[in-house]
């Protein structure tokens, strides 16, 4: 009899359990949400100060914004089974706070044994208490792991940093530089980070900048600069050799454009595309003056040199193309020109332009768009992109035009001269971008959004439908925000990455 009652008691604890791990509770001042361990135990984790995201069991990574001035914090809640270690710190079970002193960047772990078993880890790290503010909301499961970004002011110095799903920075490095800040950060496909130096120049570029390309335990392993002229910190892409390709522009004086509105003593800007080895060689350069006329330009992107005051000398001048996005496409290359409100399709071995989508209409080279004509077509649009099954897509910021900006995908036909619209995707809180930006398709569907210099960064379906938003703070923008989908980045790498930056000299 005493048996058979144990059981029942022993089942209906169980049920109790069961039900309190699918309740989500929202603790308002250290912002916890708990949820049940894989076992019967019931664990709830905060900090003081808050810890960041909210506490949930299926998210492993957090910060705080602790320092070594005053010990962090960490107010433990387990139930009846479940025995909680904060920072290698003896096994204990129930409600206790436990007082860690950690530096900026420094982690502690908190493991939690349930009683079949397992080990579930938890790991917290002291954010600098200059990181940009940024909040994030999930309305579904996201399918990308992480999102790579460049949360900056426009003020030198500033971050890098890693999200993942769940809106914890793993991984961050933090520039100090007096004169320039971080701008496109990106994982290449060796598996490093790169991000340029962005001095505030007029075009992007500056006799100083480069892109730095370090390992994760901020250690650089090259700087990459282009050859004869200053680097364009615009875009820097990979190529499946280990090349990469770069930006940058070649002055040239006394050009007339009198007969395109302009001056008949003209100083412009030719974009320059350059392939260059990991040691720095120059193997091939595409350069737009024999390829592109003046009257491509879109007269609202002209520099005007009456605004000299604005910029300095060696920056006064036409930009003709104004190059935001170069991408390899097999045999050619697929290019962003914001300056032409067009992207074209480069021919590495002739250097001609087999296809042009948008802007002003070119004999031989524009693309009939199937498309609604009621809509307009690009107007200093960013990031270009060719994916597997031969669709290019572009973030459109349809700036000084009317609409709204949006991701669009194109298939492009090479023999019938068409670009066929094939899908299009907006956000309502995003009725203006002027500049910057990026839209990412994810290859199980979804696309990942930067629009633009509003500090807003989606994960939306096909249909538009926000899986996840990631806002940056007041004042703070990424240039561009790059998906990581699951299995090419592992946590652990970031980790041991931060670990190694954190540690005493």
């Amino acid at each position: 009899m005493w048996a058979a009652a144990d059981r029942n008691s022993h089942t209906l604890r169980r049920l109790g359990y069961l039900v309190r791990g699918l309740r989500a509770v929202l603790v308002a001042g250290g912002v916890c949400l708990s949820l049940a361990t894989p076992a019967l135990g019931h664990v709830e984790l905060s900090t003081t100060p808050g810890l960041v995201p909210g506490f949930r069991r299926a998210a492993t990574d957090y910060v705080s914004r602790c320092s070594a001035r005053e010990p962090l914090q960490v107010h433990v809640q387990a139930s009846e089974g479940d025995q909680v270690s904060v920072a290698g710190r003896k096994y204990r079970g129930r409600s206790f706070t436990a007082a860690v002193l950690r530096a900026t960047g420094q982690s502690l772990t908190v493991k939690v044994h349930a009683p079949d078993g397992s080990v579930r880890r938890y790991y917290i790290r002291c954010l600098p208490r200059s990181f940009p503010n940024w909040s994030i909301r999930r309305h579904g499961n996201p399918q990308a792991q992480w999102y790579v970004t460049a949360p900056v002011t426009g003020l030198p110095g500033g971050y890098v940093a890693i999200f993942d799903s769940y809106g914890a920075p793993v991984w961050w490095w933090h520039t100090t530089s007096s004169e320039y800040f971080p701008w496109d950060a990106k994982l290449i496909d060796n598996g490093v980070l790169a991000w340029g130096e962005n001095f505030g120049s007029h075009f992007g570029w500056h006799r100083k900048a480069a892109y730095e390309v370090r390992r994760f335990d901020g250690r650089l392993i090259r700087l990459v600069r282009t050859s004869g002229h200053p680097t364009d910190v615009h875009d820097l892409e990979e190529m499946s050799n280990g090349d990469v390709l770069a930006l940058t522009y070649a002055r040239r004086d006394n050009v007339d454009l009198s007969a395109y509105g302009g001056e008949r003593h003209a100083t412009v800007f030719d974009a320059e595309i350059q392939e260059i080895t990991p040691r720095g060689k120059v193997v091939w350069r595409w350069n737009s003056r024999k390829h592109v006329s003046p009257s491509e330009t879109s007269r609202r992107w002209w520099y005007d040199p009456a605004r000299a005051d604005e910029h300095p000398p060696a920056e006064r001048g036409y930009d003709l193309l104004h190059v935001n996005s170069v991408q390899p496409d097999g045999d050619g290359i697929i290019v962003s020109a914001r300056a032409l409100d067009a992207i074209f399709r480069i021919d590495r071995a002739t250097g001609k332009i087999d296809w042009k989508l948008g802007g002003s209409y070119v004999p031989g080279e524009s693309l009939t768009v199937l498309r609604d004509a009621s809509q307009p077509l690009l107007g200093g649009q960013h990031d270009a992109r060719v994916w597997p099954d031969g669709t290019v897509s572009v973030y459109d910021n349809r700036s000084y035009t009317s609409g709204r900006p949006n991701a669009e995908r194109f298939r492009i036909d090479p023999i019938t001269r068409t670009a066929t619209l094939i899908g299009r995707i907006t956000e309502p809180n995003v009725p203006v971008s002027l500049c910057c930006g990026s839209a990412r398709r994810l290859a199980a569907g979804d696309w990942v959004i930067c629009w633009g210099a509003t500090g807003f960064i989606t994960e939306q379906t096909p249909s538009g439908a926000v899986v996840l938003e990631l806002h940056l703070g007041s004042n703070t923008e990424s240039y561009r925000a790059q998906p990581i989908p699951p299995g090419r980045l592992a946590a652990s790498s970031l980790r041991r990455g931060m670990d190694r930056m954190a540690a005493p000299p």
